[in-house]
C-alpha cells in the first residue's frame, strides 16, 4: 500500500493543476493538440465522396477503411495531375456503372480500350485497396497492411502466420478435454 501523507497528496495536485493550467496558457492546450493530432497523408487533400463510391464498386465491399481510402485518395493526389484526377475518377465510374455486368479479363480487355491513364488509375485503385501498394516498380510507397481489402475478405477463414499451436487467443477458452472433464487442474506459472 502506498503510503500517502496529507503533503504529498496536496503536493500532488497542486503539480497537476499546475500542468493543467500551464497547458492551456500555450496556445490552447498542448496535450490536447498532441491527442487530436491528425496523420499527414489525412489532413493533405478532402476526398470527395465520389471516391468512395467509386471504391466500393471496385472492391464489392460496402465498409471500407477510411484512413486507407484518405492515404490511398492523397497519393494519388500527389502523383497524379490533381486538375484531372477527380474527372478520371468519375470517368472510370462512369464505365465501371455502364459495364457492370463485366468482370476479369473482359473487365482488362475493356480498360485496354480506354485512355492509357484511365486503365492506369484503375490498377492504381485496385493494387491500393487489395494490396496497400501503390507506385510504379522501384518507387513503390506502402499505404496499408492490417486494413486493407484482401485481409478484410479472408479475415474469418486465414489465420496469420505464427508460431502459436492454435488460433488467435486460443488461451482464453479451456481445452475440449478439460471442458469435459469437472476436475480442475492446477498449472504452475
Amino acid at each position: 500500500m502506498i503510503n500517502l501523507s496529507r503533503r504529498r497528496w496536496i503536493l500532488g495536485t497542486a503539480g497537476v493543476m499546475v500542468a493543467g493550467i500551464g497547458s492551456q496558457m500555450l496556445g490552447g492546450g498542448v496535450f490536447a493538440t498532441l491527442a487530436h493530432a491528425t496523420p499527414p497523408l489525412a489532413s493533405a487533400v478532402t476526398m470527395p465522396d465520389s471516391f468512395m463510391a467509386l471504391s466500393k464498386q471496385l472492391t464489392g465491399m460496402d465498409r471500407l477503411e477510411p484512413h486507407l481510402a484518405q492515404a490511398l485518395y492523397s497519393w494519388l493526389h500527389q502523383s497524379q495531375n490533381n486538375a484531372q484526377l477527380d474527372s478520371q475518377l468519375d470517368t472510370l465510374s462512369a464505365l465501371i456503372t455502364a459495364h457492370s455486368g463485366v468482370v476479369g479479363d473482359d473487365l482488362h480487355q475493356l480498360l485496354a480500350q480506354q485512355p492509357a491513364e484511365l486503365a492506369q488509375l484503375y490498377q492504381q485503385l485496385v493494387s491500393g485497396w487489395y494490396l496497400g501498394v501503390v507506385g510504379q516498380p522501384g518507387s513503390q510507397k506502402c499505404i496499408g497492411f492490417e486494413n486493407i481489402v484482401s485481409y478484410q475478405l479472408l479475415k474469418n477463414n486465414l489465420l496469420p502466420p505464427s508460431y502459436a499451436p492454435g488460433e488467435p487467443n486460443f488461451w482464453v477458452n479451456k481445452p475440449a478435454a478439460l471442458q469435459q472433464n469437472s476436475t480442475e487442474v492446477i498449472a504452475h506459472g
